[in-house]
């Protein structure tokens, strides 16, 4: 009985970190169908764990500005892709395009992020690398 019982335990234990990994989230919050473009300042970047943010404020029509955050995907698949923390500083002018929030708040899914310098950064995978592919 004993045996049975590690052998549960062990089994159990070894299956966790796969649950744990089938548990983040998934991109229904965005509006995948849909690209927006704006053109603001960085205000601020976290380069963080799980995902990496930089926020955004962009002029609204009323002469105020509007503060987007920008989901990128981890620190670890950015930096394989040439990024780096110090690419961005508040301050920084960029032009972004997102996959906006569904619920339509300001901010969404990273696509492609162009520097003041001309420099794309581009999400992995088809439309958007191709854009990084005819601007670099």
């Amino acid at each position: 009985m004993n045996t049975l019982i590690t052998r549960m335990m062990v089994i159990a234990a070894l299956c966790l970190p796969a649950s744990l990994a089938l548990a983040h989230h998934s991109f229904a919050m965005f509006d995948q169908t849909k690209k927006v473009t704006h053109t603001g300042k960085v205000a601020e970047v976290q380069w963080t764990n799980p995902h990496v943010w930089i926020f955004v404020d962009v002029p609204t029509a009323g002469g105020e500005s509007e503060r987007w955050g920008i989901e990128f995907t981890s620190k670890v698949h950015l930096t394989r892709r040439g990024f780096d923390p110090d690419n961005f500083q508040p301050g920084d002018e960029v032009e972004f395009t997102v996959s906006p929030y569904a619920n339509g708040k300001p901010g969404g899914r990273f696509f492609t992020i162009k520097m003041a310098n001309g420099k794309y950064y581009c999400d992995v995978g088809g439309p958007a690398q191709a854009v990084c592919n005819e601007n670099n």
